[in-house]
């Protein structure tokens, strides 16, 4: 391949895969070589990121993902998609490892409110712990103007649950409890909009969306942002 993107995956797998599957389905076409061309690098042994980013002792996920990144940039992709809101942790590191753009998602998520609840004011974030203690998306919504809300002791422990017991350990998610997170997020915290800062709830968020009250769906936008980028890639060709 001459033109193609790589995708820093695996962490987790499902929500890679939740990646490929909305990139696919939202990629027009008429055949089979209408599809992008891309590398998805499902590396799943990438230390967990919240584990390290909480206690530095632990096995960093750094050092895998810049091997990955040099590894990579010799095929020289036209760009990378870091599928994990966690890792972006060591976005500055790791866009530094190499020439090629890395995608940044915390931005485009936050850019993307404006579309999708142009009044919003107050913005709810959910995420991991290591998202929500790291402040990786604190600058971000406050240099968009809006008020950063972050989840009670109580809902970041209903987050976790989702994400690591439901689906890290058991491989499917609990509607029930992802949307209950989202109704809470909104109704008590009084949230406008609520970002989802993990791709596990996105992928929860694929399995039984959100209708009620307004999401940012991080990786749903990063999917659309690849789409875009790769649809002028491959116009490029002709």
């Amino acid at each position: 391949m001459k033109k193609f993107f790589t995708v820093l995956g695996g962490m987790g797998t499902l929500a890679t895969e939740s990646y490929v599957r909305l990139l696919d389905k939202r990629t027009p076409i008429k055949c089979d070589q209408d599809y992008l061309d891309y590398i998805v690098v499902n590396h799943a042994t990438v230390p967990d990121r919240t584990a390290w980013i909480l206690d530095h002792s632990k096995p960093s996920p750094v050092e895998p993902l810049l091997d990955d990144i040099k590894q990579q940039s010799l095929l020289h992709p036209e760009f990378f998609v870091l599928i994990c809101n966690t890792a972006h942790y060591s976005y500055k590191t790791l866009q530094a490892a190499t020439d090629i753009p890395i995608l940044n998602m915390l931005q485009s998520t936050v850019d993307a409110i404006k579309k999708i609840k142009p009044n919003a004011k107050r913005v709810g974030l959910l995420g991991t712990s290591g998202t929500l203690a790291s402040g990786i998306y604190d600058s971000y919504i406050t240099k968009a103007g809006y008020t950063e809300v972050k989840p009670t002791k109580e809902l970041e422990e209903m987050t976790e649950d989702l994400i690591y017991h439901d689906i890290k350990e058991k491989g499917k998610s609990d509607g029930h409890k992802y949307h209950e997170l989202i109704r809470r997020m909104t109704e008590e915290m009084n949230c406008d909009i609520v970002i989802l800062g993990c791709t596990e709830l996105s992928f929860a968020e694929e399995m039984d969306p959100e209708t009620e009250y307004p999401v940012a769906d991080s990786q749903s936008i990063i999917v659309d942002r690849s789409l875009e980028l790769g649809l002028k890639m491959q116009k490029g060709k002709e």
